[in-house]
């Protein structure tokens, strides 16, 4: 066995060693059968609008990445970067190997336009950072309207619009690269997180929740946080970890919220399994 095999045969049992730590701790503080409740009552129309949110937001996320590659003059068509991402969806949930999604697209694009590892790598990895600036975007608007943050939120709010003005300027400066198109990807990267909010809403909705939705939106969005690292198997057991633990700082119902998390998962899960479909389709091209 050489080194890489081994090595990516470790970062697999690692994930999935702090994917049953995470749920493992969630599990101990939760009542089933009270989530087995409310699961059992989902309203499947409320939980079909989700899933058509979910998926218009994976749509704008690979239009938002196709900026990122178009920056690197990669001749990306539309329909090649859509089968692209939704492969790499299905990498980053049902194959948790050694490289992962980004990883699985970095081999593909540098086969196929021979473009050099580090150029595809920095391009996923702006992706990813327009995505993180958005979520840090919502989470601070939204924290404006929640008590427990109000008296901490325009300080937070001061210090968010500070880092945004020297991380343009920081990419203007070092990676001018991808400052061509930073308003349109970032446009994009606000836009792809405000629809997964909505998705979490009609959640909510779907669980039979009428009370007040912020709370529960923002330890959503914070807890996506916890996913952008890959120590779990598609971010199972970080997200309901850190939505339980935020639930309970902000005195919500924990059940309730790690319900939500449950179902945005088996959303994700069903929506990754159209990679799999392009995967086979891309085989018999």
């Amino acid at each position: 066995m050489d080194k890489k095999k081994g090595w990516n045969i470790i970062k697999l049992l690692l994930k999935l060693l702090f994917t049953s730590l995470g749920l493992y701790i969630v599990y101990n503080n939760i009542d089933l059968e009270v989530i087995s409740g409310i699961l059992r009552s989902i309203s499947p129309v409320y939980l079909a609008a989700a899933l058509l949110l979910f998926v218009l937001s994976q749509i704008v996320a690979s239009y938002r990445l196709l900026g990122f590659l178009k920056n690197i003059k990669l001749p990306v068509s539309v329909k090649y970067n859509m089968h692209l991402y939704a492969q790499g969806l299905f990498y980053n949930l049902f194959l948790p190997g050694g490289i992962g999604g980004d990883g699985y697209k970095i081999i593909v694009l540098n086969r196929k336009f021979k473009e050099k590892p580090k150029i595809i790598f920095g391009s996923l990895f702006f992706d990813r950072l327009s995505g993180l600036w958005a979520l840090g975007l919502l989470s601070v608007i939204m924290s404006l309207f929640v008590n427990i943050f109000r008296e901490y939120t325009w300080y937070i709010a001061a210090a968010y619009l500070a880092g945004s003005i020297i991380y343009y300027f920081v990419i203007a400066r070092f990676f001018p690269t991808h400052i061509q198109r930073f308003f349109s990807t970032h446009g994009l990267a606000l836009l792809t997180q405000s629809i997964q909010v909505g998705c979490a809403s009609f959640i909510l909705l779907a669980l039979g929740y009428s009370g007040n939705f912020l709370p529960y939106l923002v330890i959503f969005l914070l807890s996506a946080l916890s996913t952008l690292f890959p120590f779990t198997i598609g971010g199972l057991g970080a997200r309901e970890m850190a939505i339980m633990y935020g639930a309970t700082t902000l005195g919500l119902d924990k059940d309730l919220s790690v319900s939500v998390s449950i179902c945005y998962y088996v959303l994700s899960a069903i929506v990754s399994l159209s990679g799999a479909v392009s995967l086979f389709l891309g085989k018999k091209e």
